[in-house]
């Protein structure tokens, strides 16, 4: 084979890695997306234990749509447009009571693996919701695994951390 050929099959196999790298991007992207929707659900199932866990009885999961109309109130109006839209989509928030019966709520941002960006969501949405509702809020990050990222914000009490069991993502 002569140099020529030889460069036009080298260009036609790194054309080829390029279009398998890009749809391989793309697969790890899809992945991902529904990984996270997964660790999602699973915590929403298992809301009632992570109230429990911070020593709280879980009285519902708010809705989106509840979520949404507390952004809207008149407390918000001098919150960044863009912090309220992601308060918006909180992953989960759940109303509870306390030992002594109060209202309160968890506000938890989940993933698979829970990093900095996750937690500090989760502990400016619990302060959103305090101020929108008058009570109490408490910051949680939910994730099969955590970064070395957050310890200092655990340890310090900024936010709780919550360990979805791993079987709980396995399809039954």
């Amino acid at each position: 084979m002569d140099w020529i050929a030889t460069k036009l099959v080298m260009e036609n196999l790194d054309q080829r890695i390029d279009k398998f790298e890009y749809r391989m991007d793309r697969q790890e992207d899809g992945l991902g997306v529904l990984v996270e929707a997964c660790a999602r659900n699973v915590a929403i199932e298992f809301a009632d234990d992570l109230a429990q866990e911070q020593g709280l009885e879980m009285v519902r999961v708010l809705s989106g749509a509840e979520i949404r109309t507390l952004a809207r109130s008149k407390a918000a109006r001098d919150i960044p447009a863009n912090d309220l839209r992601n308060f918006g989509a909180a992953d989960l928030i759940i109303e509870a009571r306390d030992e002594e019966g109060e209202t309160c709520f968890v506000v938890v941002e989940v993933s698979y693996t829970a990093n900095g960006r996750d937690t500090k969501r989760a502990i400016r949405n619990a302060g959103f919701m305090s101020r929108f509702t008058g009570k109490r809020a408490y910051s949680v990050v939910a994730g099969l695994r955590r970064d070395d990222s957050i310890e200092h914000a655990i340890a310090s009490g900024d936010v709780q951390w919550y360990q979805l069991a791993p079987e709980a993502l396995e399809v039954r």
